[in-house]
């Protein structure tokens, strides 16, 4: 037997639906100047939802596709999101992202690149870093932030089309992921070439298929 749906039901999921379109509205005007003001390329029909914040080191340094999505509110994902969006570049670093892609309250860091293809999707609290953010060695770590930059390690990372990347995952510095890879939820991905179409799980993270046994 189906529960019947009281009025109240009603009332919450309009205001649901009315809360999404005006925090949409907001949130992608919002996204939209702040990528203008630094100079990023966006396309048509880029939308976010909640707290979405862009930091591009140099113009041209975050390129958007077109229909691309990006989710920072709950109400718009409830899959339980625990941040803002974040995409932001250092020194000589870029972010491409495809046409059709997105996330959910995803960060991208790029110190070299981040290329992202068509059809991606990213799922919540995705983090993907080119870079290490600081030193690997320990007596360059006790340099001051700036002195410590230029012994900072990076290598791209690529992305390939109709990639799914499961909650929570993390993909470091160096990862190329073939096209239609999926990657489990909570899996960390470092370094590597994975060809197309493997399931990818663990940490560290290994392939432990293929589409059939998906």
């Amino acid at each position: 037997m189906q529960p019947r749906r009281s009025w109240r039901n009603i009332v919450y999921t309009v205001w649901d639906v009315l809360w999404i379109t005006i925090d949409q509205k907001i949130s992608t005007a919002r996204s939209r100047l702040s990528l203008r003001l630094q100079g990023c390329e966006f396309g048509s029909d880029f939308t976010t939802t909640g707290h979405c914040s862009f930091k591009a080191r140099a113009e041209q340094s975050i390129r958007i596709g077109s229909h691309v999505r990006f989710l920072a509110g709950w109400r718009s994902n409830r899959v339980g999101l625990s941040g803002s969006v974040l995409l932001q570049t250092f020194g000589e670093g870029v972010i491409d992202i495809g046409n059709h892609s997105g996330g959910s309250a995803v960060v991208l860091s790029a110190r070299s690149r981040i290329s992202i293809g068509q059809y991606v999707n990213l799922g919540g609290n995705v983090k993907i870093y080119d870079h290490d953010f600081h030193a690997l060695e320990a007596d360059k770590r006790r340099l001051g932030q700036f002195e410590q930059e230029p012994h900072v390690r990076s290598s791209p990372v690529v992305i390939g089309n109709d990639v799914f990347v499961g909650a929570n995952a993390i993909i470091l510095k160096g990862v190329t992921l073939g096209e239609r890879c999926i990657v489990a939820a909570g899996s960390v991905v470092f370094k590597g070439n994975y060809p197309p179409d493997c399931l990818i799980a663990g940490n560290p993270a290994q392939i432990v298929g293929g589409k059939s046994r998906i």
